[in-house]
Order: C-alpha cells, then sequence, then structure tokens
C-alpha cells in the first residue's frame, strides 16, 4: 500500500541527495503529493507531472516506468552527493550515514509507479516506454550508469546500497564525467557528446603498427605510468582520428575519457587542465587536423601549453593530435619564395611537433593494402560478394571519388551495403 507521508518526506529533508529533487519532474511531484494530502487540485497537479515526464523523455533506468527511472537516474548520476568517496574510495562514517538515511527517505518515492498514480487519481497511468532501448545504445558511457541503475532498483534497502553507489562514482567518475565518454571543450564549458562519432578498433584494418604505439602509450595512461603526448600525422583519410576516436569506447570502462578541444579554443586549454586535474578519471585532450599559420595567435598560447609552463600538465592527462604534416606551422607563398624565413618556419614547426614525444605516421596504403581494408570490412558487414568483383568496383571506386586510403574503402564499403539492401 502506498504512504503519501511516507513520500512526502523525502521533500523535507534529505542531507546529500538534495539536488536530486530539485528540478522540474520533482517538484511536479511535490505538488502533486501535496494535493493527494489536501484533496485540492489533484487532477491538475497530477497532468502537471505527467507533462513534466513527458518533457523529460526517457531517463536510462531499468523499469520501463518514467517516474521511476527519472528518479533511478538523477541518484546515480547526482554531482554532489558521493563525490568525496568518488576520489577516496570510501565516505567517512557520517556521510556514509547521511547518505544510507537519504536513500531509505528516497525509496517510497520510487514506489509511486504509473499504476499506483491511476489508481489514486482515477487518471491515465504516467508515461511508461515499453521495450525502450534507452541512451546506452548511442552514449556508451550510460551502461555502467543503467547497470547500478538496475542493482538500486533491485534492492530492497537503499541504505545499504551505498558502497556500491560509491564505487560506481569512483570508477566511472561522477557528474558529466559519469555520463560522457566523448567530451569537448569549447573554451568556457565541458560538454557531453551524447552520440559521439567514435570508430570500432576493429574496423580500423591494415594500421598494426600504429595501433600498437597508439594503444601501449595509451595502456600506459589508463594504468597510471608515464605517457607521452603523441602526434599522429600522415595523409589525409589514413585513420589517424578514427583511431583517436576509437580509444574513448575501448578504454571508457577503466576510467579514459576523449576531450575534443574546438581550435579557438586552444588557448584556454590550461583552464581545461584545471579541470581535469582533479578527477580521478584519465584524459586524453584531442587536437584534430592540427595546423597553425604563423601568424595565429592560437600558435603561440599552444606552444606555451605543449612546451609547458609554470604549471605543470596534469599527471591525469595527456595531448593527442593529428595533423596532415609533420610540420605544424603552414608556410605562406612569400616565405617558401625566401629561403632564410622558409627554413625558420619549418624549424619552427618541427619544433613544436617534437615537443609531443611520440609521432606515428600514417601512409597511404598501396593498392593491395587498399583492398585488403576493403575486403575486411566487406567481412566484418558480412557482405556477399564475389571477391574478384568486389576488388575489381572497389579499384573503379578510387578512380572515380577519392584516392585510396582507409577513408575511401570505407565510403566505397557504405554505398556498396546501401546497394545491396
Amino acid at each position: 500500500m502506498f504512504n503519501v507521508d511516507s513520500a512526502r518526506e523525502a521533500f523535507a529533508g534529505l542531507v546529500l541527495f538534495s539536488r536530486v529533487l530539485e528540478d522540474g519532474p520533482a517538484q511536479a511531484m511535490a505538488r502533486f503529493l501535496d494535493s493527494l494530502q489536501t484533496g485540492t487540485e489533484k487532477a491538475s497537479r497530477y497532468l502537471d507531472l505527467a507533462r513534466a515526464l513527458y518533457d523529460q523523455g526517457p531517463s536510462a533506468g531499468p523499469t520501463g516506468d518514467a517516474w521511476q527511472d527519472y528518479l533511478l537516474h538523477r541518484i546515480v548520476t547526482d554531482d554532489q552527493a558521493l563525490a568525496p568517496g568518488a576520489s577516496t574510495g570510501g565516505l567517512p562514517g557520517a556521510m556514509a550515514e547521511a547518505a544510507s538515511f537519504d536513500l531509505r527517505r528516497l525509496r517510497p518515492l520510487f514506489d509511486l509507479t504509473g499504476p499506483v498514480c491511476r489508481t489514486l487519481t482515477g487518471l491515465p497511468g504516467l508515461p511508461t516506454w515499453p521495450g525502450w532501448t534507452p541512451a546506452p545504445a548511442r552514449n556508451p558511457a550510460m551502461v555502467p550508469v543503467q547497470e547500478v541503475a538496475e542493482a538500486l532498483a533491485a534492492a530492497r534497502d537503499w541504505g545499504e546500497m551505498v558502497p556500491r553507489l560509491v564505487e560506481h562514482c569512483r570508477a566511472a567518475g561522477i557528474g558529466i564525467m559519469g555520463r560522457f565518454w566523448f567530451l569537448r571543450w569549447d573554451g568556457q564549458d565541458l560538454r557531453g557528446i551524447a552520440e559521439p562519432d567514435d570508430c570500432d578498433l576493429d574496423d580500423l584494418i591494415g594500421l598494426a603498427s600504429a595501433k600498437a604505439t597508439v594503444l601501449r602509450n595509451t595502456e600506459q595512461l589508463v594504468k597510471g605510468a608515464p605517457a607521452n603526448n603523441l602526434l599522429l600525422y600522415g595523409s589525409r583519410g589514413t585513420g589517424k582520428s578514427s583511431l583517436v576516436r576509437s580509444l574513448a569506447s575501448r578504454y571508457g570502462r577503466e576510467g579514459l575519457r576523449l576531450v575534443e578541444v574546438d581550435h579557438d579554443a586552444m588557448a584556454r586549454i590550461p583552464q581545461l587542465f584545471h579541470l581535469l586535474r582533479r578527477s580521478p578519471q584519465r584524459f586524453i585532450v584531442f587536437l584534430d587536423d592540427l595546423s597553425f599559420d604563423p601568424a595565429d595567435p592560437t600558435y603561440r598560447a599552444f606552444k606555451s601549453v605543449v612546451e609547458g609552463t609554470l604549471e605543470q600538465r596534469p599527471a591525469n592527462t595527456l595531448l593527442y593530435a593529428t595533423s596532415n604534416r609533420r610540420s605544424l606551422v603552414s608556410q605562406t607563398p612569400e616565405v617558401r619564395l625566401t629561403s632564410p624565413e622558409s627554413r625558420e618556419s619549418l624549424d619552427e614547426g618541427f619544433s613544436l611537433a617534437d615537443r609531443f614525444g611520440l609521432t606515428v605516421l600514417f601512409t597511404t596504403p598501396d593498392q593491395e593494402e587498399y583492398l585488403a581494408i576493403v575486403e575486411g570490412l566487406a567481412a566484418r558487414r558480412r557482405l556477399r560478394v564475389d571477391s574478384q568483383k568486389l576488388r575489381e568496383a572497389a579499384l573503379r571506386w578510387v578512380v572515380r571519388n577519392n584516392p585510396r586510403s582507409g577513408r575511401a574503402a570505407r565510403q566505397f564499403i557504405d554505398d556498396l551495403a546501401g546497394r545491396l539492401a
């Protein structure tokens, strides 16, 4: 039997989880519970709650019930309550008791399901999303959130779930770090990428040497061992960016996060470092298609970041950059015609590149390497095509479209898969 008074107690005094009940759906729920107690405006308050949940949309949760999954999501992803335990591995005694107290107060709210609301009001039930495939299908960081939400939903005593929630926060991160493995820094804010353009590492065929170097260096970072900043350079379309983007999905469970930096935000990377330094997670700050004009004011600011300033780069952070050129400073036509200036510009660019510690070269595949990529991708897509016809069509593709590269191979396979479908 649902108890309205027990549910209302959660709004009367939470210690650590107070922010869980601060936003729209929770406040609409508080007003609805008040109306149940007073017997006035019950229908309108209930409809306000239903609208708030519809506007909120599905939250990552195991029940399919809008209110229950919303509440679970708010608890598991709370930025404040369990933050001290995320960095130390456990909450101090008094805080652990406060967390248990809050969770036990929140548990009666979880019992207010759609069918219960329908019984209390005689109105249609709250939103449900039966068979809904939640965010993990698009955002892999939500898989651990989903798992701990399932454990919380199944628990009879939420007060006993504090160690599990603390361990989740320690391993997966809190706040935005726990909800996203792919992030973007715009110079002001760190934003999560809900539907990342990532790549399956196994789709990157024919890059054995490059993958070995990048994975080894990344695993050293993930394990907390010394590692180097990394420059990946070479011909366009050869898989440089795709390889970096594959790392977050590969090592996200182990605490790796990929932070892409807008070109205009490079001067504010030190501010980003300040944010990342405080997190137990490991970070790759990703600079895609890196190249500077000598007169670009961003160049000087970025050079100081790579070469080092008074503030040391965080031990949990590395810079990974991709570029189509070994010298990261471009030359104007006028400079190319003047030998001393040309040499100085080249030296400047190479000097900046040398600061990355490790350099990985990506070369244009020859014909057989290109065809091996095509055949490998076709096999992974399970495309039933005669091998000889596949090779002939792949060669015609690069004559008519882009030159040989891993990107051209993927574009060809996408086109072929579409036509076969």
